[in-house]
């Protein structure tokens, strides 16, 4: 059995996947909680959404969320993806 440690003495890093319509107020609450938050990667299929999204945030983009998965070092995904996708993309997450 794995044990896991509370994370401590850095920020919580975030990984955005869906960078939509529901997406900027997921920036906007991390934002807000900067001192113990981070966005490290965005993740969308669209390609002109991933550039605005890396714009927006300065971080790494991946078009393919499994490459996001593999290569980010995100302690949390957060998913804005429609809500059929949710189940599946919380299983790959895991």
């Amino acid at each position: 059995m794995q044990t896991y440690r509370p994370i401590a003495g850095r920020r919580i890093r975030f990984a955005l996947v869906g960078c939509g319509r529901i997406w900027k107020n997921h920036v906007e609450a991390l934002k807000k909680h900067a001192a113990n938050a981070e966005i490290v990667a965005v993740c969308d299929v669209d390609e002109k959404v991933l550039e605005a999204a890396e714009g927006a945030t300065g971080v790494q983009g991946y078009l393919r969320y499994e490459e996001l998965l593999a290569k980010s070092d995100a302690d949390v995904v957060v998913l804005s993806t429609p809500s059929g996708l949710h189940a599946p993309q919380t299983v790959r997450a895991v």
